[in-house]
């Protein structure tokens, strides 16, 4: 039997407990062998992130202590369908790889480039959180009508989203105690000095 590899793409400028939550609940509630953490270097749509050398160390630090969480990183600057597909299909040959998203994500899941060859290839693990389960079955089953293709998926219940890198960062910059960062990604944070200006 071919293991599952989920595959969890974000910013995560900076990594917080809300991000290893929704991670450690796909990979329990989806059975996956393993959850990798994929540090997008540059995001679409967002302008200043962290370096990427400084958001992957925090994610290492972030789910040390979680064997069912690693980290991997693909020498790509941006991802697509089309290139970054093939790299993660040799990385991990013969299994099923799982794309682990939430459902906001869906709003504009039918614009990304290349997305029936993705929808062909891969299995989307998509955590429920902003919406209802039957909301997000029938914005699949709109995807897959307009677009014409099957898309395999698994749903997961996401926890409750408290915490958000955006009230992260406002909250660094403003020297308040902020709630959901990891012990060891605010040392990090503090001993490099991010977030504290713009």
């Amino acid at each position: 039997m071919s293991k599952k590899i989920g595959i969890y793409s974000g910013t995560f400028d900076p990594v917080h407990e809300g991000h290893v939550a929704f991670a450690l609940a796909a990979q329990e509630q989806c059975g996956l062998d393993k959850v990798f953490f994929l540090v997008e270097p540059r995001p679409r749509r967002k302008q200043g992130v962290k370096a990427l050398e400084h958001r992957d160390a925090m994610v290492s630090l972030a789910i040390k202590h979680h064997p069912q969480l690693g980290s991997i990183r693909l020498g790509q600057q941006r991802f697509t369908a089309v290139d970054t597909l093939p790299v993660l299909q040799e990385r991990f040959k013969g299994a099923e790889l799982c794309m682990i998203m939430g459902d906001d994500m869906l709003a504009h899941f039918a614009n990304w480039p290349h997305v029936d060859q993705l929808a062909a290839s891969i299995t989307f693990v998509i955590g429920i959180r902003t919406h209802t389960k039957p909301e997000v079955i029938q914005r699949i089953a709109i995807i897959q009508k307009t677009r014409g293709f099957m898309l395999r998926h698994e749903l997961f219940q996401a926890p409750r989203a408290e915490v958000s890198s955006t009230k992260v960062r406002i909250g660094l910059k403003r020297g308040q105690d902020v709630q959901g960062l990891d012990p060891v990604v605010r040392k990090y944070i503090a001993r490099h000095g991010l977030y504290t200006t713009t």
